[in-house]
């Protein structure tokens, strides 16, 4: 799948989600100024996404997304760290292609800038799994897994005990099975629903 009908087919999935905060929006492709080196897929997804007012997808997914004006700082405490209150230096244990473009609680969202179509990690702690070979695959795989939340189980998708219904789970793992191959539906079911 091509990353523009992918990046569509999520701001309107986002768009139709009454628990999202925030606002989504795809655009034609515009000029956009580097924080970072992007490299091309990544330069791509913010000239096509407009994120406005701190979007975050709500229910069981809760991505909080980076727009470009606050990518920079959102890569410290992981490209860049600071050490017993010493000054900030490039961290020896991370990438320097890994961007991170979103987070859950404290769990990153990983672009790998210098593959040609953006793979896609999860970062869990100092753990690492992958989760799309590119970056149009996960955010297919969002736009669908958010529409079943929304609109098959309208966001009550936990049983008296606080757990993820398993037939919800079920619907989670042949979407990501579908959209992002074997390997992705392992990883995208860690990252999300640990």
């Amino acid at each position: 799948m091509e990353l523009d009908t992918a990046l569509k087919n999520f701001a309107s999935a986002f768009a139709a989600g009454e628990n999202n905060s925030g606002t989504v929006q795809w655009r034609p492709p515009q000029a956009v100024t580097e924080p970072i080196p992007l490299g091309a897929v990544l330069g791509d997804y913010y000239a096509r996404i407009l994120l406005i007012d701190r979007p975050m997808v709500g229910g069981t997914l809760r991505l909080d997304l980076f727009p470009l004006d606050v990518l920079e700082s959102r890569q410290h405490g992981y490209r860049w760290i600071r050490y017993k209150g010493g000054p900030v230096t490039e961290s020896p244990h991370w990438n320097k292609h890994w961007i991170v473009i979103a987070n859950l609680d404290s769990d990153a969202i990983v672009v790998d800038s210098s593959t040609p179509a953006g793979t896609v990690f999860g970062t869990i702690g100092s753990y690492h799994c992958k989760i799309a070979d590119d970056l149009a695959s996960f955010f297919q795989a969002m736009a669908e897994a958010m529409l079943v939340e929304a609109n098959t189980y309208d966001y009550e998708v936990y049983d008296d005990d606080c757990n993820p219904l398993p037939v919800f789970l079920d619907e989670m793992r042949a979407i990501a099975r579908r959209v992002l191959g074997p390997d992705g539906e392992a990883g995208f079911m860690e990252f999300f629903f640990g």
